[in-house]
């Protein structure tokens, strides 16, 4: 609410390359990719009038009351295992067909991996690059369409985006159930690493790094009481990303991934249920499927994990769709059971981010 409210305040202030964006971009998403952040004019305080407040007006239920959706206990979810080739018209088509599986049969929150799109490299990454902002993305497009046909929110996986800025991003947008655009989450962390005989990578020879989290609150669109937290893969390994959702409310961390046959065996399925644990939330980690003839080849394997750090389902290698019934409840009970949240030591160490509310001064409330 709080990433919401500063880009809310910062709508009628934008520029006039606002104009040219999309129609199904609402306007707090307009403020947020033009400005590409609310908090980096910190000269401007937040406006009195809230996110939340402007859907109620549109979902119904008044400020102090519940609506249906907000005191639903359960959430169906669906991650994609998607098979991406080299044609981009194919990867989407394929992409909308199970989106429309996923929805047949019942799943109220979609996810698709990462790369979703294209294939996964360097090289590929300037060639499949879309332009959101001056409505030159068929991606999202479709990605719009196909929440709004399902009613359904969709977390969009990611694909190789274009910023205003001209440069590339690895860039996850989900979407509500009329197809807008919610929320927009640019990769924090860009995967460069060098392991001698095995695996040599690195992101940043074609991309630029995203420069905040990214929370979407599913009951500030009419659904249900789900906050989640959004990574992109290689985020998935900083446990401090996962804390500072964990601080702002999250009960849900969602990563679009695509480890590899190195990290992938090693490291996939210890990160997912760790970040669970850690964040005593729930976990989707949602994997391309396994192509062995592509350049980089993924692990596979998307995992969904409970907040006790269990292992709720898991598919292999193949293209697949992991549904899971999620109890929201369990969220609340894991706290209370194991409330470390509130026990740690801050006069010993502390996460601080210009993310999180300074809550160290004497007078804070």
């Amino acid at each position: 609410r709080m990433l919401s409210r500063g880009a809310a305040f910062l709508a009628p202030h934008l520029p006039s390359a606002r104009s040219a964006l999309p129609a199904f971009i609402p306007t707090v998403i307009q403020a947020s990719i033009v400005t590409h952040c609310a908090f980096n004019n910190p000269s401007r305080s937040f406006s009195s009038s809230s996110l939340t407040g402007l859907n109620r007006k549109k979902y119904g239920g008044r400020y102090g009351e519940l609506t249906m959706a907000e005191q639903q206990t359960k959430i169906k979810i669906a991650c994609i295992q998607l098979s991406v080739g080299a044609n981009k018209d194919d990867n989407l088509k394929n992409a909308a067909a199970k989106i429309a599986a996923a929805a047949a049969n019942g799943a109220e929150l979609v996810v698709l991996p990462e790369c979703m799109n294209s294939p996964y490299g360097v090289k590929y990454f300037p060639e499949y690059a879309e332009n959101v902002v001056e409505g030159k993305s068929e991606t999202a497009q479709m990605l719009s369409a196909a929440a709004r046909e399902h009613q359904i929110f969709l977390v969009g996986g990611s694909f190789p985006e274009k910023g205003i800025d001209d440069k590339l991003y690895n860039s996850c947008y989900t979407f509500n159930k009329d197809g807008d655009m919610i929320a927009l989450h640019k990769k924090i962390h860009l995967f460069d690493i060098d392991i001698p005989g095995q695996i040599t990578f690195k992101e940043s020879d074609s991309l630029s790094a995203g420069d905040h989290p990214t929370i979407v609150d599913l009951a500030e669109h009419g659904g249900p009481p789900v906050r989640i937290g959004i990574g992109i893969c290689y985020d998935i390994r900083f446990p401090e990303l996962c804390w500072i959702y964990r601080n702002l409310g999250c009960n849900m961390l969602v990563f679009p991934g695509a480890f590899n046959m190195v990290t992938g065996p090693a490291h996939w399925e210890l990160l997912a249920r760790s970040r669970a644990m850690d964040a005593q939330a729930f976990v989707a980690f949602v994997s391309p499927a396994r192509d062995e003839t592509a350049d980089y080849i993924a692990w596979g394997h998307t995992m969904v994990a409970d907040p006790w750090g269990v292992k709720l389902g898991e598919l292999d290698e193949k293209p697949d769709i992991l549904y899971a019934d999620l109890d929201l409840t369990q969220v609340v009970t894991r706290r209370i059971n194991m409330p470390y949240h509130l026990q740690k030591r801050k006069d010993v160490y502390q996460v601080t981010s210009p993310f999180l509310p300074d809550m160290t001064k004497k007078d804070a409330k």
